[in-house]
């Protein structure tokens, strides 16, 4: 792009912008595109939450629809208002609400470049999901995938030009996981002396395999009682009320902190002796990624995208989803090996670094981005 040309009009749309894997990488996205090149609006369905806020601290437009529910038409009046008044060279939607508004809308505006991504297998789709899902595939030029995984069963869900789907991984910023000002335990009300394990995700079942992660920490306090282990649990949802009561019933609740929705991740994660992720499917898990780079030994399931980034005892531990013995015996293996656990986290970190920079990603999407609009003329 010539310094005399204009900036591309970019439109980056999602469902929400609470705190979630997708709001986070289109927070880095929006805030990291060159503004020379681009400029940016990131539009809502629904109405502001956290990232919103953030985005608009790092100087980049937000615009909330304030839409309720799945179905709320008036939402997509307000879109159709706000594409048809601005005239976006590119609509970058993210999961299937904003995918199929994205598509329908731009398809009728005419649109130059509508592009959809997707970030989890959404096995919970209902059948005319996928129905219009099928029918308006044709109506965007590129389909963005955070792992190869997602790439592969969303192409054989959908179909379509196989051509147009590409993975453009989750990226972080390494630099922001140097554990310079970490937490004190004292603060979450953790116990001093004690192991902890922890993890980072939407409470929410049976997607994050939480349960079993309970039932794990249960049996590893009934093989190990001393020194035993302490759990933290960060982040909040549906599935909240129902794992306070379930960790109280297996006699646990003494050792499990239910801490919340955070911000300070990088601050926090240094304070876990082993990061787990239980998911019982999962696109590609950037929560691994974050505590990869805080140089945390990391247990994952093997599903979904998560092989990708964890490579089974060289940058972390695999184990099988929905297998609450095998995640106690990975807790055990490196709550005990010390330096196994040293020599992974270490590896993990230097993966995260080369693979998986927020830096590179950003540059995937501009150098996309600018060659579609090449192509199209």
């Amino acid at each position: 792009m010539s310094g005399t040309e204009e900036p591309v009009k970019l439109m980056l749309l999602a469902i929400g912008l609470g705190v979630g894997g997708t709001e986070s990488h289109v927070l880095e996205l929006a805030s990291r595109l060159d503004r020379k090149r681009f400029q940016v609006t990131v539009c809502t369905l629904r109405g502001d939450g956290a990232i919103a806020r953030e985005l608009r601290n790092r100087g980049v437009r937000v615009v909330a629809l304030g839409g309720r529910g799945k179905l709320d038409a008036c939402v997509l009046v307000r879109l159709w208002r706000l594409i048809r008044r601005e005239r976006p060279a590119v609509i970058h939607a993210f999961l299937f609400w904003a995918n199929l508004a994205g598509r329908v809308l731009g398809r009728f505006l005419r649109v130059p470049l509508c592009i959809s991504s997707y970030h989890d297998f959404e096995v919970t789709r209902i059948g005319y999901q996928l129905l219009a899902d099928r029918l308006t595939v044709k109506w965007t030029q590129v389909v963005t995938c955070c792992s190869d995984a997602v790439r592969q069963t969303i192409f054989s869900q959908i179909g379509g030009e196989e051509s147009k789907y590409i993975t453009i991984p989750f990226g972080i910023d390494v630099s922001q996981f140097n554990g310079d000002r970490s937490l004190r335990r004292e603060e979450l009300g953790l116990c001093e002396g004690l192991p902890v394990i922890g993890t980072v995700c939407r409470l929410e079942e049976p997607k994050k395999g939480l349960s079993i992660l309970l039932q794990a920490v249960a049996q590893f306090r009934e093989r190990f009682p001393s020194p035993g282990l302490q759990l933290l649990i960060v982040g909040d949802g549906p599935a909240y009320k129902s794992l306070r009561k379930q960790s109280e019933q297996l006699g646990i609740a003494p050792w499990v902190v239910f801490a919340g929705v955070r911000r300070d991740i990088p601050r926090l994660l240094p304070l876990l002796d082993v990061f787990v992720l239980a998911s019982l499917y999962e696109g590609l898990g950037i929560a691994i990624l974050e505590a990869m780079a805080a140089a945390r030994p990391v247990i994952a399931t093997e599903v979904g995208g998560v092989p990708e980034l964890v490579i089974h005892c060289e940058t972390g531990l695999l184990v099988p989803p929905g297998k609450p013995e095998a995640l106690a015996d990975a807790i055990q293996r490196l709550l005990s090996r010390p330096e196994e656990a040293k020599t992974l986290a270490a590896r993990g970190r230097e993966r995260a670094r080369k693979h998986f920079s927020i830096e590179s990603v950003v540059r995937q999407h501009e150098e996309l981005y600018e060659a579609c609009m090449q192509r199209l003329g």
